[in-house]
């Protein structure tokens, strides 16, 4: 009984050392050491799991905390925070969401005078004054300062971006390196410092190469800290210092390089990240079979957050193919705890759903389409039967890219067919995920062979018989004349 009780113990040890994750009672116990209020410790305690107010509720209690000007509690919090590695439900590092609260002037969504950014860097230089030791106190100040910096520059493109605007976003992110540089001899350190370096490393337009380094020094400091995955594979964008496919490869790399569930989760929280896929042009090409994996993979080590939730459910209904199925799996969950951050108004989340509801009954029936169809393909015969097949149908859509392919200018991009076809090769149903006017003539040519009862395809082995083509528009792209 005793070695069963002991291997038992050595099991749960190994989870936890896996996880880090702070139970409650835990995190009451660590804001109980640092003489925290009852106030203080509820707005910090939050349950993630149900409530997805309870990640601003952490943060705008951490801020508040800093506007009493509680430094020594202050310290206590993220010295625990940080030693322990502690993680919230979702995997969430608590440092970091300690650091939200620390740099923001006033809570979401209020916009910051600058009475309110003076407040806030005069409230942290006091701290950093008072506690000249505390790497804490150091590392929020140069983060304010950066977020003070692209106050000035504004959030639009860089042409609107005044002279006088562009002078403050500099000074402020020089002022905010020479705190770090001076953060960086203390005794203690602390995983956001390098966060911090990394939003210097794009303010000052860093080489590829120089921020690649600050990434692999970060990394081996602390390689789960994910935040640092996200903003390097933020800055390999193309609209930023990167090439086309830089983010991609390097997102696999290092989910590569961690290896098994870890790296799973990494490359999750990295597409997880609003500002790395947007819904906008420009997302990177990330798999949408490993993203879910690496969440699933989250809940299952770190537990649920509502947080996670609400942004797989928006990847699934905005990125790439779209997976109504999955997102409507994941609204059910989610019920009234929409995220305001992720989705933007009510308004918007309630379409969303709206959408999912009727759109997710066909993409199961078309995925049990495909299933057979993948089925069909697997025998030699339908192997076969395919090239045979696939041969005619490229010939249709390039008699229609010559005749009604003029109005297109842009050849480029994936789509899929399924077509159904009756025992003498009659066309009994055809499904096509693409638009434009090659598509609608195409479409009027299967129809008509529908309609007529004609057979412009060989008998396929077998009646009620789906095949699905796997396309690519460069393929049919006229060649210019010389």
């Amino acid at each position: 009984m005793v070695r069963i009780v002991v291997k038992i113990s050595i099991l749960m040890l190994l989870v936890f050392a896996w996880s880090g994750l702070s139970s409650a009672a835990e995190q009451n116990a660590n804001s109980n050491s640092c003489n925290t209020s009852e106030t203080d410790a509820a707005g910090l305690n939050g349950d993630l799991s149900v409530d997805i107010h309870a990640l601003h509720n952490f943060i705008d209690t951490a801020a508040r905390i800093l506007n009493e000007e509680k430094f020594v509690e202050l310290d206590c919090l993220a010295g625990h925070a940080r030693s322990a590695k502690q993680r919230l439900p979702g995997g969430l590092w608590k440092i970091h969401l300690l650091y939200q609260g620390l740099r923001q002037p006033v809570p979401y969504p209020v916009h910051a005078t600058q009475e309110d950014w003076g407040d806030l860097l005069q409230r942290l230089q006091r701290w950093v004054k008072a506690r000249p030791e505390s790497i804490t106190a150091r590392v929020a100040l140069a983060l304010a300062y950066l977020d003070y910096a692209h106050d000035a520059r504004g959030s639009g493109y860089a042409s609107t971006v005044s002279e006088s605007g562009w002078k403050l976003f500099e000074q402020r992110t020089a002022e905010a390196k020479r705190i770090l540089k001076e953060a960086s001899a203390l005794a203690t350190k602390c995983p956001e410092w390098y966060v911090a370096m990394q939003m210097v490393s794009v303010n000052q337009g860093w080489s590829v190469t120089e921020a690649r380094a600050l990434f692999e020094e970060a990394n081996k400091f602390e390689p789960e800290y994910y935040t640092y995955a996200r903003d390097l594979a933020y800055y390999l964008l193309p609209k930023w210092s990167g090439e086309a496919g830089d983010t991609e490869k390097f997102v696999q790399k290092i989910a590569d390089r961690i290896g098994g569930d870890k790296g799973d989760v990494l490359y999750f929280q990295v597409a997880a990240a609003d500002y790395v896929i947007c819904g906008c042009d420009g997302n990177p090409h990330l798999s949408w079979d490993r993203i879910k994996r690496g969440f699933e993979t989250s809940e299952k080590h770190y537990g649920v957050s509502m947080q996670n939730l609400n942004r797989i459910a928006y990847l699934a209904s905005y990125f790439g193919e779209r997976d109504p199925i999955y997102a409507d799996k994941i609204l059910t969950r989610i019920g009234e705890q929409w995220d305001e951050e992720t989705w933007g108004s009510k308004e918007d989340f309630e379409k969303i759903k709206k959408w999912v509801s009727a759109v997710a009954p066909i993409a199961a029936q078309a995925r049990v389409i495909e299933a057979t169809a993948e089925a069909n393909e697997q025998t030699t015969e339908g192997a076969r039967y395919k090239a045979v097949f696939e041969k005619t149908y490229r010939e249709l859509l390039q008699q229609c890219v010559r005749s009604d392919g003029d109005s297109v200018t842009q050849w480029e991009g994936k789509f899929k067919t399924l077509t159904n076809l009756g025992a003498k090769g009659t066309v009994e149903e055809i499904r096509i995920q693409s638009m434009g006017p090659v598509v609608t003539c195409l479409a009027k040519k299967l129809h008509a062979f529908q309609q007529e009862n004609s057979t412009p395809f060989p008998p396929p082995p077998q009646a009620q018989y789906w095949i699905e083509l796997h396309l690519d528009w460069a393929e049919f792209a006229p060649v210019p004349a010389k």
